[in-house]
């Protein structure tokens, strides 16, 4: 039979402390002291406006096997940090590494828990630690909690809320896919949903640690039923609020998220799904190039800086060639290797599978995997690990994503067939 259960702890790290979702480099954004004198270009949090929850899913097949879900609210996992976690858990309940996924809601109103977005500042030890600690207890709770139940798939399109952010008529993954879990007796244990849109109403100016509008959406739906609600981001690389949202602020977070939530109340067509058993299977990548030998790169920073020439210095166009796309280009040509050992995960359950992908993935990557069969699909990105933006070779070279990923060209498309061709073995 299968068995299901949830657990819910805070998380909230200690204040003061620094902040990571926006590079304020570019951002511009400063705090200054009384006097008007610019300390430091980080955020710094001195409260929480809502609290960071750590969700905790267990899902054991038919045959016994399960997986531990694990989807904090911060901004992205480490691969360093993601390994740390699935060691200590592996290590203390005896099960194998990949029975436990350790993902998160990439808010950007985040306590600093990476070396990524700052060079010189390191997270906080004694916070990562405690974060380990937390899963452990709610993986003890979740194991010693375990119910029988049943389990229906639903999707609804969500309308007027987020988009593509290259434009509002460019495709995205509209959808809220929901995994009900109910107790064979009928009442709710556990609502998972899966979703791909930046949690980033709250903007570069708010200084107070947040879920962002995914809390909100989580709030509003166990206030009409009781079921508590988790959420695995999905392919939120190129969609986000940014062309949809009024304001930056806790009141359009609210709205934002209510507006989502109530047009999925409802149940839309719930199909039952049965879990006869979970096979697990890790799909392995590497990327290793040399970006001084990049035929590539060298080709895009000549057209950057040609176009650049073109244009009023002033442009909004010209700011953002200036400022960030050549930024980015130039800071991958600067390093002497780009080398990383990265691995998807996927879990097969018969009727469903979940993919995992360590990073940011686009609309038409994950659409790729979504639509590979007629399987039901959840992808959960930032998971395990975090490799900067998936593009597809269509979009390569178009958009801010791609200039910052560190896949080279075609490297993220590549590494998706990978993925694919393990749907079937």
């Amino acid at each position: 039979m299968l068995k299901v259960s949830i657990a819910r702890t805070i998380i909230n790290p200690d204040f003061p402390c620094k902040m990571e979702g926006y590079h304020e480099k570019r951002f511009t954004l400063f705090q200054k002291n009384e006097n008007g004198i610019v300390e430091d270009p980080v955020r710094t949090a001195y409260g929480a406006r809502d609290n960071l929850l750590l969700d905790t899913v267990y899902i054991e097949a038919e045959d016994g096997k399960g997986i531990v879900i694990h989807i904090p609210d911060i901004i992205m996992i480490e691969q360093s940090f993601g390994d740390r976690a699935k060691d200590a858990l592996s290590t203390h309940f005896g099960m194998d590494s990949s029975q436990f996924i350790i993902s998160c809601s990439h808010t950007h109103a985040s306590p600093l828990v990476s070396t990524g977005m700052y060079e010189n500042l390191e997270p906080s030890q004694e916070y990562l630690q405690f974060l380990i600690d937390k899963m452990i207890e709610n993986t003890t709770y979740c194991l010693s909690h375990k119910k029988e139940a049943e389990v229906t798939h639903d999707q609804h399109t969500i309308d007027g809320y987020f988009c593509n952010r290259q434009g509002e008529d460019v495709e995205y993954f509209d959808k809220i896919e929901t995994l009900f879990f109910r107790h064979i007796d009928g009442y709710g244990i556990v609502k998972l949903l899966n979703m791909g849109c930046h949690p980033t109403v709250l903007d570069n100016k708010n200084i107070c640690v947040s879920a962002d509008f995914f809390g909100i959406i989580r709030r509003y739906l166990q206030e009409v039923d009781g079921v508590p609600v988790a959420i695995a981001n999905g392919e939120a690389g190129d969609v986000s609020t940014r062309l949809t949202k009024r304001a930056g602020d806790w009141n359009e977070t609210v709205r934002i998220g209510e507006g989502i939530a109530e047009q999925i109340v409802a149940e839309n067509k719930p199909q039952p799904l049965s879990f006869s058993e979970v096979v697990i299977k890790e799909v392995p990548y590497k990327i290793d190039y040399i970006p001084a030998e990049n035929d590539y790169l060298i080709t895009k920073k000549q057209e950057l800086e040609e176009k650049l020439q073109d244009l009023d210095p002033e442009s909004k166009e010209a700011v953002l060639i200036s400022a960030c796309f050549l930024v980015d280009v130039n800071e991958k040509l600067s390093l002497d290797r780009i080398h990383y050992n990265m691995s998807s995960f996927i879990y097969d359950f018969g009727s469903f599978r979940v993919v995992t992908f360590p990073g940011e993935i686009d609309t038409q990557l994950a659409k790729r995997l979504r639509n590979a069969d007629t399987k039901p699909t959840f992808v959960m990105a930032y998971t395990n690990g975090f490799y900067y933006y998936a593009v597809n070779k269509e979009e390569y070279g178009t958009n801010h994503e791609s200039f910052n990923s560190r896949f080279p060209y075609g490297g993220a498309d590549e590494f998706i067939d990978k993925i694919i061709e393990n749907f079937l073995i």
